[in-house]
């Protein structure tokens, strides 16, 4: 399905887990662009099973993109994970490897976070000026500003070189300029950061806020509206300007279903809910439902993957 246009690079990384809302990220992707675009497609693949990605591919068969199934590497980023205290997959760490899985013939590539939908045509994105930036992000509306988190509070920021007052991104959405991450050593930088901070409970998130801060750009906060946007009573509550508030919360580009429960979870009341199963419903998935059987089975794979890694963790000190 390829035309004669450079293609658009997207990434996104996901475990077992994620394999369904990832399929509905992707189809929300092609959904939405423009004819004249196709998408060439990095799947970060944390162990996602074989019928899994069966549905992956089926879902999106005779579309517009190309898949690349990639299992990241590092011996360095494992110990990493196995020693933090962070209760996320290994998955999560994989956007800050980037430049070394993406080919060197492409410059800059697009990181979604899996529990997004698009609403807007994805070249949009691909198509602003970096300038002088490592990366576009948005601000994280929940948390503002480097000191806001209460999780960062210990942290000596005069010796880090990062101002306590610098805006503080939110990870899920980001255009990446690979070659400046490339020159820089970023990923380096990164994993670094994180070594040093093995308790932060969000490592790649808070990686990047220190590591990038200065570096990077403000991305229009339509292209990721998180689930605080709603909680605001009004503008002047919020972090953002009358326009901009009534942008993001009627006319967002990204809806980024960013707490729990997801609308895949059971007692979901996220206002925009529906519209992620509008999606699920053009994938192999179409018709699915959070059965009991589901649940349960979801809780025992999880509380499985936290046994594995609390004994990588054993085995590593031991």
């Amino acid at each position: 399905m390829k035309n004669s246009t450079d293609p658009i690079v997207v990434a996104c990384a996901a475990d077992d887990f994620f394999a369904m809302p990832l399929a509905v990220t992707a189809d929300s992707v092609v959904a939405n662009l423009n004819k004249n675009a196709w998408i060439d497609f990095y799947i970060l693949d944390g162990g996602i099973q074989p019928s899994n990605r069966k549905k992956i591919i089926q879902s999106l068969k005779g579309k517009p993109i190309e898949i690349h199934w990639v299992k990241p590497r590092s011996d360095y980023m494992e110990q990493l994970y196995i020693r933090s205290q962070s209760t996320y997959p290994i998955s999560a760490y994989y956007r800050l490897l980037l430049p070394e899985i993406i080919p060197d013939r492409y410059r800059k590539v697009i990181y979604l976070d899996t529990d997004v939908i698009l609403l807007e045509d994805i070249a949009k994105l691909w198509n602003l000026e970096l300038g002088d930036y490592h990366m576009l992000a948005a601000m994280d509306a929940a948390n503002r500003q480097m000191d806001w988190p209460a999780h960062l509070q210990h942290l000596d920021f005069n010796s880090l070189g990062v101002s306590r007052e610098a805006k503080y991104l939110q990870s899920g959405v980001l255009l990446i300029d690979l070659d400046k991450w490339r020159a820089d050593r970023i990923s380096e930088k990164l994993l670094d950061f994180i070594a040093n901070h093995l308790e932060l409970p969000y490592p790649d998130m808070d990686a990047l806020n220190f590591v990038l801060s200065g570096k990077w750009g403000e991305l229009d906060p339509r292209w990721n509206q998180i689930p605080v946007v709603h909680n605001f009573k009004s503008w002047e509550d919020s972090p953002y300007t009358q326009e901009q508030f009534n942008n993001v919360v009627r006319n967002p580009f990204i809806i980024h279903y960013g707490s729990k429960p997801k609308p895949w979870h059971r007692g979901c009341i996220h206002p925009q809910a529906s519209l992620w199963y509008d999606y699920l419903n053009q994938t192999a998935w179409a018709g699915w439902e959070n059965t009991f059987v589901d649940r349960h089975l979801h809780l025992m794979r999880r509380i499985g993957r936290r046994l594995v890694k609390n004994t990588k963790k054993l085995v590593a000190v031991s």
